[in-house]
This record gives structure tokens, C-alpha cells and sequence, in this order.
């Protein structure tokens, strides 16, 4: 009975090693650059895309159309804002796809979100470090198994 209760516990802790593996893969890093107004107000429409933009950090940074872009109320809600598909006014953002009217004076920051493939790359090998590690400890720690009745 032992060894069942064992099986199963390793059983659940590999379930949730592969969920929490997979939900990094899948979700990957992201840089996040905080832009001025007038910097994002360059995101609204623009003759060459990529477009690149500067960060307050100073930082330059290439904006396509698949680039997930930001707003970020003074309450801290974060509101996607399609790039090159949103409108700002000298009080308003409009983004129409999105269903987004928000008030300039209700926006607290603006940000651009970029894949790191550095940081992803880091963060899975060391996932599967750990899940390695993890089946190397369950090997060595096992006691050996006889069926002959000894």
C-alpha cells in the first residue's frame, strides 16, 4: 500500500510540474517599455510599419502590428490597444475594436510589450532542470522492488 500512495503522489506531483511547464512555454516572457504620450500617440497610424518608437528608458523599440500594446488606467487596469488601429484626441483614446473609450486623464501609463526569447529560453531550461532533477531524486530515493516475496 505504501508504494500506491507514493505512485499516486508522484502521479499528481508530475501533473502539476507539466501544467505549470506548459503554462510557461505557452505564455513565454515579455519586456515591458513604458512610452510618453506623444511616443504612443505615434502607434495610432503610421507610413512604415515596423514603426519604432522611444521608451522613457530610452530604449528603442520596433512596433508591428502584432506587437501587443497597452494602457494602463490610474486605478491599474491594464486595456490592450491594437496598434496602428486606435485613436487619440486631445482628451480621449478610442480604440472602436476593442470596445476602449478612456479618458487621457484616466490613463496612468502606456506601455509595448516585447517577446524576450532570452528570458524564455532561460525559463524553460530551467523548468526542465527542475523536472529532471525532480524524476533523478524519485529514482535514486526508490527502494528497490521484489516480487519473489523477500
Amino acid at each position: 500500500m505504501p508504494n500506491r500512495h507514493a505512485r499516486r503522489q508522484f502521479q499528481a506531483t508530475a501533473v502539476v510540474a507539466a501544467f505549470f511547464f506548459m503554462a510557461t512555454v505557452l505564455a513565454g516572457c515579455f519586456n515591458t517599455y513604458s512610452l510618453t504620450p506623444d511616443e504612443f500617440a505615434r502607434l495610432q497610424a503610421a507610413d512604415e510599419i515596423p514603426l519604432t518608437v522611444s521608451a522613457k528608458s530610452g530604449d528603442k523599440v520596433s512596433v508591428d502590428r502584432h506587437t501587443p500594446i497597452y494602457v494602463r488606467s490610474v486605478g491599474g487596469r491594464r486595456y490592450p490597444v491594437t496598434a496602428f488601429n486606435f485613436k487619440m484626441t486631445s482628451s480621449q483614446l478610442v480604440a472602436s475594436d476593442r470596445d476602449t473609450l478612456l479618458a487621457l486623464g484616466e490613463i496612468d501609463n502606456y506601455e509595448v510589450d516585447l517577446f524576450s526569447d532570452t528570458q524564455t529560453i532561460l525559463l524553460i531550461s530551467a523548468g526542465v532542470a527542475a523536472v529532471a532533477g525532480l524524476i533523478v531524486i524519485t529514482a535514486v530515493t526508490a527502494g528497490s522492488k521484489s516480487f519473489d516475496g523477500n
